[in-house]
């Protein structure tokens, strides 16, 4: 007959071996996960360095200029829409908002642009 600690020690080789085997696959899962996450990272880095490289080039200054000047009707401040702070400063070093206001309505009326009520 079998001794029992024959037993003993197949039914622990049988229990460590099925642990191994489900230890094993359990770690190639997570290889399997961690090369996707590498993948992940490289593909956004890529990504990310494509949308620098875009952003550098529509923010420079040279290809905005020339689209202000194609799409946007604006041109230099002019003497004429400079005012000073005595214009329209009240007696206690504050301004006064109806002066203003008078001001910015104008200067409006000069630019064609319609005055507007501002309270």
């Amino acid at each position: 007959m079998i001794r029992r600690s024959t037993l003993v020690v197949g039914g622990l080789t049988l229990v460590v071996g099925l642990a191994l085997f489900k230890t094993k696959y359990a770690v190639m899962s997570l290889e399997q996960q961690h090369s996707q996450i590498k993948k992940n990272i490289q593909e956004t880095r890529e990504a990310i360095h494509v949308l620098r490289a875009e952003w550098a080039h529509l923010n420079d200054p040279s290809r905005l200029q020339v689209l202000a000047q194609k799409y946007l009707d604006i041109a230099p401040v002019g003497g004429s829409q400079l005012i000073s702070f005595a214009d329209v400063a009240g007696t206690n070093g504050g301004y006064d908002p109806k002066a203003l206001d008078n001001l910015i309505a104008e200067a409006a009326h000069d630019q064609g642009a319609p005055s507007q009520d501002m309270d």
